[in-house]
């Protein structure tokens, strides 16, 4: 594995090493955390975090988007609307009654 000193503090043989300076170590040295940055190593047991591609986002279902009423308004609103389109009540009841009877078509 190899970290990259971003912090002083930290000593070896020949004194403190430098900022900036690339070294390669078997494990993690977890002694100097925050002193360092891993560059490269071992990914074992770490998951990659992956951001969707814009409009690579999964539609909620009906019964999805029901089960979201009881928190923020204007996230129920906004996602009854990706399924309602231009036919969305604007009042939370009557989204509710077209949620609930979109729902139950097959």
């Amino acid at each position: 594995m190899k970290i990259k000193i971003t912090k002083g503090g930290i000593f070896g043989a020949d004194g403190e090493i430098a900022i900036g300076t690339t070294l390669t170590v078997k494990e993690e040295p977890t002694g100097w955390a925050g002193r360092y940055e891993v560059i490269s190593g071992d990914t074992k047991d770490k998951e990659p975090v992956l951001n969707p591609k814009v409009g690579d986002v999964t539609a909620k279902t009906a019964q999805e988007v029901l089960e979201l009423q009881t928190g923020n308004f204007m996230t129920f609103k906004a996602e009854a609307k990706k399924l309602l389109g231009d036919q969305t009540p604007s009042n939370k009841e009557e989204i509710i009654a077209a949620l609930e009877e979109l729902a139950t078509q097959p």
